[in-house]
């Protein structure tokens, strides 16, 4: 009978394993879309599970009308009935937090069905399955209207555009603190290598976004979020390795908060590697610590980070033949390469040389030291540092503050001059024995022991000095309307300079660029060639009013800002300051048969020299220029499932630094601010299985700035003028579940940006000096020129993209990714579209596609991703220059006459992680 009963019960318990189906999905944030790691999962009276590191959960379940409910610390628990079927399901949770947060009132993140703007959010997820050891815009390819490229291929050299606007009218934010260099608007990847390790997503706004503050977002808004302090302790190890010889470890930890409300979160991360590349060799340091207080109802928190890195560069683009003459003559490159450095690959970097730095010991022996020496280096390091205060007034009333700084320091090097050896790298060796032992090292004007180096390498520093403040409040009125505003504090000092240095094999140089220096002779560490500070003050308010409720959301932003810009210049003539009046560029040097000469000046019977007190470095005055920006939009939840939004908005901004001052400490002719009008719409569709997005935008910029130059005799003329453009286009995203273990994901995005202006440039050369002939304009120093038409360059204006992900196992995927570029219309110096020219269109690099492979297997807390980049190997195009004046002997508009980056080849990465 006993046996009878056991055979019963193991029947039914059977069945009943058999009734079970799978659940699994994600606990997420609602706003940032950081996973909830520990959220607990009940599905029944004593049943429950715990998301992992990653968010994850995965529970088998009866079947049935199920009830499920999801709670978390700090977060409003959700209760959701679900239909459990014969399939597996997978259902992710969204939490809100009980209160707004930091990152909801300072990072002004989007939110879905509610912020009419387009907008997409990278989870950590998806930018630990893909980035692959790549610069952080890469993974960013597969977001519409974007395109992002490595440049020469050098580690941190990346770039990205967005709606064919480069990165310094794209507004890059860590935590709400704007990152763009406040002289000229770049953002330099390299100096926030390891930010993935800290990384809870990114979330890319296209337009003019949602940010309140007044930042350069023409073409988008790029909000880099790091990790909060979990409330569940944490860790985790990760090595990489990778192709061409990457290397990387990465460490981190996250206290959780304890009963005291202390919490603090330290990261660090190491790597080195050879690159695609030749001699673009890297290696940096990430560090990340981040300590936090709850007191009350104030929250406080100290942040660094850095990272110190050096790599080599590619710093110029070389003719399609230069790499490949096959491929060139596929273009219709018909000219004849014979003389010509032809073949040398797409890994071909023209800035290295072989260099054996031989020197002779006291016997007479010859003492050598072979190396590749690469020209072309990159050393930086730019911490930034912050202090965070968050105050909870009431559950209406927030106030955050925030101070921050940066003080960085690096430069980049480069060759003085060399001529190519027949293997097209720089003759190094020529020039370090003409230093070392050439019949003219030895000059006795300056040292009858000393060596004299005629050609050497030099380093442009760029330091800054950045302080900030930003105060954000936010007043929940009533459950449907809220108001928001405050302060944005910005001071920027960029110290600018140029140093020797390596002598290459001489102990000294000859410099006289500095016109109040003492002696012309230069060592190791001197500053040459050019030496100035540019300041820039920033002021701005900005306020906001939003109205929500289930259907209808919809905002009015208003922003102003004052910035000011000064400009110092320590290599002109000094200014004489007397009480009376102000004598510029008078007080300076001049060498006079080997020696320096200081120049006197005579006032009211009293004599100034370089070295009197009322001499002061030429500096001009303080130029204010104001800006401002308005917009708004609404969103309109049609149903459970459909929503339509609309954005529009106009903006005032102040020109960048070099648009404002010439190199003589002269205002340019020319200030104007950039008008940008803009006007967006979309429509969304979300379902438990299929979700899309479409949207239009139309974005009319006047008084865009672009640079034109012309050689001239060997002199280099140049100007920045103020062009108009259009951009318009359309994008549409999607991803659908087609089952519990696949989906897919899509997109495209079609472009149609182009110049619509013309006018005239005021050529001059670095001195401010015009050429001194006739160059078939009504003036010798004025250019015609005419962009009418011509499409704007430097970006695909067609994308396409595709994505399979495929789960075999909850804890195992493979990923397939495609993303094809085309309508890529070179960039181009307006200076070529002059006379039978004007209004030309640029050559049209060929389309190509990407495919990209990802695999991950995951067992208890270690897991394993391995990628493939470039699958296939495509040979292409990512990066070029029409009418290359640098790199080609033609200006045809053509394929031969352009210089150009060709894309990485096939490479991989595996990379193993252990959570604890």
């Amino acid at each position: 009978m006993n046996k009878i009963i056991i055979v019963i019960l193991l029947i039914y318990s059977s069945l009943n394993s058999f009734s079970q189906t799978q659940l699994s999905g994600r606990v997420i944030d609602v706003n940032t879309e950081e996973p909830l790691i520990g959220a607990a999962i009940i599905y029944g009276k004593g049943l429950g599970v715990t998301t992992d590191f990653d968010g994850n959960y995965s529970i088998f379940i009866p079947k049935g009308e199920r009830s499920i409910k999801v709670s978390y610390v700090g977060y409003k628990a959700i209760e959701k009935k679900i239909i459990i079927g014969e399939d597996p399901q997978t259902v992710d949770f969204k939490l809100s937090t009980l209160l707004l947060n930091e990152v909801q009132v300072v990072a002004d993140i989007a939110i879905d069905r509610k912020t009419p703007v387009a907008f997409s959010t990278i989870p950590i997820k998806k930018i630990n399955e893909e980035l692959a050891s790549q610069d952080i815009p890469m993974v960013l390819n597969s977001t519409p209207g974007v395109y992002a490229t490595q440049t020469g291929g050098g580690d941190g050299d990346a770039r990205i555009t967005i709606r064919g606007f480069n990165q310094r009218n794209v507004a890059v934010m860590i935590d709400g603190i704007p990152v763009n260099d406040m002289e000229n608007g770049w953002v330099y990847w390299s100096n926030w290598f390891g930010l993935d390790a800290v990384t809870s997503n990114i979330q890319v706004q296209r337009g003019l976004g949602a940010s309140k503050i007044a930042i350069p977002s023409v073409g988008g808004t790029m909000n880099i979020l790091t990790k909060g302090s979990s409330h569940k302790k944490s860790g985790m190890i990760k090595q990489e390795v990778g192709s061409f010889g990457r290397l990387r470890t990465s460490i981190g930890y996250n206290s959780g908060k304890s009963e005291n409300g202390w919490a603090y979160t330290l990261a660090g991360s190491y790597k080195r590697g050879d690159g695609f590349v030749d001699q673009t060799w890297s290696e940096g340091y990430f560090y990340y610590a981040k300590i936090q207080k709850e007191i009350g109802n104030h929250i406080l928190s100290v942040s660094l980070m850095g990272a110190p890195q050096k790599h080599g560069q590619r710093s110029y683009k070389s003719d399609i033949a230069t790499y490949d003459t096959t491929f060139a003559r596929s273009l219709g490159d018909t000219s004849d390469f014979s003389g010509r450095i032809v073949n040398k690959g797409v890994e071909y970097n023209k800035h290295w040389g072989y260099l054996d730095r031989w020197t002779l010991d006291n016997n007479g022996d010859t003492i050598h030291a072979y190396e590749k020496l690469n020209t072309k280096q990159n050393y930086y390091h730019k911490p930034q540092a912050s202090l965070r205060h968050f105050w909870t007034i009431s559950d209406k009333f927030y106030v955050s503050n925030i101070l921050y700084s940066s003080i960085g320091h690096g430069g980049g090097t480069s060759m003085s001059g060399s001529s190519y050896d027949e293997n097209g790298q720089f003759n190094l060796q020529d020039t370090y024995n003409g230093n070392f032992a050439g019949a003219f090292s030895i000059d006795p004007t300056y040292s009858s022991t000393e060596r004299k180096s005629g050609n050497y390498l030099k380093t442009s520093i760029n330091n800054h000095y950045w302080y900030g403040a930003l105060s954000t409040i936010n007043y929940q009125v009533n459950p449907e309307v809220s108001l928001s505003g405050g302060i944005d504090l910005r001071y920027y000092k960029g110290e600018h300079y140029r140093e020797i240095y390596d002598l290459l094999g001489g102990d000294y140089a000859i410099v006289n660029d500095d016109a109040t220096q003492l002696s012309p002779v230069k060592r190791q560490g001197d500053i040459i060639s050019y030496h100035n500070d540019g300041l820039v003050k920033w002021g701005g308010v900005f306020s906001q009013a939003e109205y929500s409720n289930d259907i209808i959301s919809t905002f009015i932003n208003i922003s102003a800002s004052n910035s000011a810009y000064k400009r110092i210049d320590y290599f002109r003539k000094k200014d004489l300051v007397l009480a009376d009046t102000i004598i510029e560029g008078v007080l300076g040097t001049h060498p006079y048969f080997g020696d320096i000469v200081s120049d006197t000046v005579i006032y009211n019977g009293q004599e100034y020299t370089v070295h009197s007190e009322e001499a002061r470095h030429s500096s001009t005055e303080w130029k204010w220029i104001r800006g401002y920006t308005i917009k708004g939009g609404a969103n309109l939840n049609l149903d459970q499932k459909n929503n339509i939004f609309f954005n529009l908005g106009y903006i005032s901004k102040a020109p960048r630094f070099q648009n404002i001052y010439n190199y003589n400490n002269e205002l340019q002719d020319y200030i104007l601010n950039e008008i940008v009008r803009a006007i967006e719409g979309g429509y969304s569709f979300r379902s438990s299985s299929f979700s899309a997005n479409l949207n239009s935008y139309y974005t009319i910029w006047q008084n865009k700035p672009l640079t034109l130059s012309e050689n001239i005799l060997g002199v280099r003329y140049s100007d920045v003028v103020s062009m108009n453009a259009l951009h318009k286009g359309i994008e549409m995203d999607f991803a659908y579940k087609l089952s519990h273990k696949t989906s897919i994901e899509g997109l495209v995005s079609l472009g149609d940006w182009n110049w619509t202006s013309g006018g005239e440039a005021i050529l001059l050369d670095s001195d401010n000096t015009p050429p001194s002939f006739e160059l078939g304009n009504t003036n010798s120093d004025t250019l015609i020129y005419d962009a009418e038409g011509v499409h704007v360059g430097d970006a695909a204006q067609t994308q396409y993209g595709f994505s399979v992900r495929y789960e075999p196992t909850f804890n195992s995927y493979f990923k397939l990714r495609s993303t094809y570029f085309s309508d890529y219309y070179s960039d181009f110096d307006g200076s070529s579209l002059k006379g039978e020219n004007a209004g030309r269109e640029s050559w049209i690099i060929p389309a190509y596609n990407l495919v990209d492979l990802h695999a991950g297997y995951k067992f208890g807390d270690i897991s394993l991703k391995f990628s493939v980049l470039n699958l296939f190997n495509e040979m292409y195009i990512s990066d070029a220059q029409n009418n290359d004046s640098y790199n080609s002997n033609y200006s045809d508009f053509d394929a031969k006459s352009a210089g150009v980056f060709f894309g990485l080849g096939r490479r991989y990465t595996i990379s193993v992680r252990f959570n604890f």
